[in-house]
């Protein structure tokens, strides 16, 4: 049993027992095509007065550029992907202000935020580069290792090269411009690791590491004017959780912690690096609240679904917005959308692998091609082409066709056998014994001789349930959330455990159940006890009505509430 697994028992108090059935669905939204005519007006080409000194120019190239104007100089934030493309923004801001330009930030590593640099500080090796500390390696990574696989597949998913009568869009943009002759690199001179203060022509601004969309992400905060600039990990389209041009995992998690951070500030003014700006406290809060909801409740859906068995390809058809974000648009799927990021999940989490034995070591793809079209014009029912494939002893082939006889009829105990018997003939001819023993388990479960279910929690040693902080038992619960059930649910617990001097806050809102360690000011449920007592209760060591009634546990708000609260959860 894994310790990911071990700390998710969170369903603590009056648990529900799980099953392994899928989860059931969020209802799903239908998407709103996007007006193209809309979407144009959105990235209209031109320079924008946010605030006092602070100009965004939008339109010049796939994402912004941002100008800071200060006492004798200007500070730009992002470069664009091209030397034609940053030459055409600095010409609009030049029309703003004829100041020199003081210093430059990079917000991460991605071409059309980079690859213009030179254009803004004209090769002066004085004009400091401000960047993330390890922005500089993921630049490297992908101009020499995987320069080719990248450029084709960006070439691809950016339209680049569609004729102009097929051109649409690039959904964060309206169209990237590289060429490998325009690149204009200005290197990081100055880097940093968590946060950075600064004050530059009489302007005060913090460099803050917020980890989302890349790893390298920096966030520039100005206080005095209440201006955020919150780079990649915000813009006008369901975020790009998983990039189909190809990308190292995303931690969406860290990216959800990132929006918290910021929500945080309580900004005035956002300025994102793509799409347009933002003015007003309350209009910001409630778009990065929906925006980091949305990343979580497919995340934590996502990992609900896998801890029942569930494959990627069963989750990215069955995993939706709930209505409410589904509509919102600051969320319609223009550039990332739900299923890719689910796959991209389950990816990070638990690799290519989808659980089902079948995929491990499948017909190459010119062989399944060549007797796919065999099986189709040969007019012969599929069942008895997995038969004759088994009876030939062709068990991949076999273990193909039955697996769409099971998809089709679930219940059918001959294709669940024959399903079985294709395993079985490809574990027993394995030399590999990770895959051998795989494949001859998944043939007993599938013929109904075993059923592999969690171990006890209640089994793991009390050492290593005292060895695992509070944070994972916290942070576990939202996994277990049942989306479904709390659409129109807004409530607010606050946990204080009180041997280590933390409170946990968890608001339940509208299917998504974020928490955090901070103390709330007006919570609908209080739960004070220890993390040793609390810990003890999640892995079922110790019965919550019995440390009720001893006074270890101790509930404000109505142990009923509590109980309907608890209840949101799966075990």
């Amino acid at each position: 049993m894994t310790m990911l697994r071990l700390c998710s028992i969170a369903s603590i108090l009056f648990a529900i027992t799980a099953c392994s059935s899928p989860p059931p669905a969020i209802p799903e939204t239908a998407e709103i095509p996007p007006d193209l005519a809309a979407f144009r007006d959105e990235f209209r080409q031109g320079v924008e007065k946010v605030a006092d000194g602070v100009y965004v120019a939008i339109g010049f190239g796939l994402a912004n550029s941002v100008m800071l104007e200060g006492d004798n100089g200007v500070i730009i934030v992002d470069t664009l992907e091209s030397r034609p493309r940053a030459e055409a923004a600095f010409a609009a801001f030049r029309e703003v202000t004829d100041k020199p330009v003081k210093a430059v930030i990079l917000t991460h590593n991605h071409a059309d935020h980079v690859f213009g640099g030179l254009v803004f500080t004209g090769g002066d090796p004085d004009i400091p580069v401000y960047a993330h500390e390890s922005l500089d390696s993921y630049v490297d990574r992908i101009v020499s290792v995987l320069k080719d696989a990248i450029y084709v597949r960006s070439m691809r998913m950016f339209g680049q090269m569609l004729p102009e009568s097929a051109a649409t869009a690039a959904g964060i943009g309206m169209s990237l411009d590289f060429k490998m002759e325009d690149i204009a690199l200005a290197r990081p001179t100055q880097t940093f690791s968590d946060t950075l203060d600064l004050e530059i022509e009489g302007i005060r601004l913090q460099l803050i590491h917020t980890p989302g969309e890349t790893p390298d992400q920096i966030a520039v905060w100005l206080p005095d004017q209440k201006v955020l600039i919150p780079a990649d990990n915000f813009y006008k389209a369901f975020p790009n959780l998983y990039t189909i041009r190809g990308t190292a995992y995303r931690d969406v998690m860290e990216w959800v912690r990132s929006l918290d951070a910021m929500r945080d500030l309580e900004p005035e003014y956002l300025v994102p690096c793509h799409t347009r700006p933002i003015a007003g406290r309350e209009a910001i809060l409630d778009a990065l609240t929906n925006y980091r909801d949305a990343i979580q409740i497919v995340h934590d859906q996502t990992i609900r679904g896998l801890n029942k068995g569930r494959t990627p390809d069963e989750l990215a058809a069955e995993i939706h917005l709930p209505p409410h974000l589904a509509t919102n648009p600051y969320l319609q799927p223009v550039y990332g959308n739900v299923p890719f990021s689910v796959r991209g999940i389950c990816d990070g989490y638990l690799g290519w692998f989808g659980g089902d034995a079948v995929a491990l070591d499948p017909l190459p793809p010119a062989e399944e091609s060549h007797r796919m079209l065999e099986a189709f014009a040969s007019g012969i029912p599929l069942p008895e082409q997995a038969r004759n494939a088994l009876d030939n002893k062709e068990y991949r082939w076999a273990a193909e066709l039955a697996r769409h006889w099971v998809r089709n009829q679930p219940e059918n105990a001959d294709a669940r056998n024959a399903l079985a018997d294709a395993l079985e003939g490809l574990g027993m001819a394995s030399v590999n014994f990770n895959a051998k023993n795989y494949y001859l388990t998944q043939a007993m479960e599938w013929r109904g001789e075993l059923e592999i279910t969690p171990g006890d929690p209640s089994a793991a040693p009390d050492s290593l349930i005292e060895s695992l902080p509070i944070d994972r038992f916290m942070q576990a619960m939202t996994v277990r959330l049942k989306a479904e059930e709390t659409l129109d649910v807004d409530q607010v617990a606050l946990f204080r455990f009180t041997d280590v001097g933390k409170d946990y806050t968890m608001h339940i809102r509208r299917g998504v159940a974020e928490t955090r360690q901070r103390t709330a000011e007006n919570p609908d449920i209080t739960i004070t006890t220890t993390a040793h007592d609390w810990k003890r209760i999640a892995s079922r060591k110790d019965n919550p009505a019995m440390a009720y009634a001893t006074g270890a546990l101790q509930v404000e708000g109505g142990v009923t509430a509590v109980m309907g609260f608890m209840g949101y959860f799966e075990r």
